[in-house]
């Protein structure tokens, strides 16, 4: 069985995502950031473990994350 999903694009918003892997590097660039949860989350079961999120989908999840105001996260 084949997957239908492409390594080089974003499972969540389809754009290319950069994957350093996918072009055949040994290291890609989400191996150097912190990810939220919640952004992996976000990627589908088929997705998984075969294509990175895109930056921009992992920045706008840590971007709404940062807009969450400190008292509330504790709660």
């Amino acid at each position: 069985m084949t997957s239908s999903v492409d390594p080089s694009l974003c499972p969540v918003c389809g754009d290319a995502n950069a994957c350093g892997m996918a072009q055949g590097k040994a290291e890609c660039w989400c191996m150097a950031v912190n990810i939220p949860e919640t952004a992996l989350d976000g990627i589908p079961p088929a997705a998984k473990n075969v294509a990175c999120i895109c930056a921009r989908c992992a920045a706008a999840d840590r971007a709404a994350e940062s807009a969450i105001p400190a008292t509330l996260k504790s709660s």
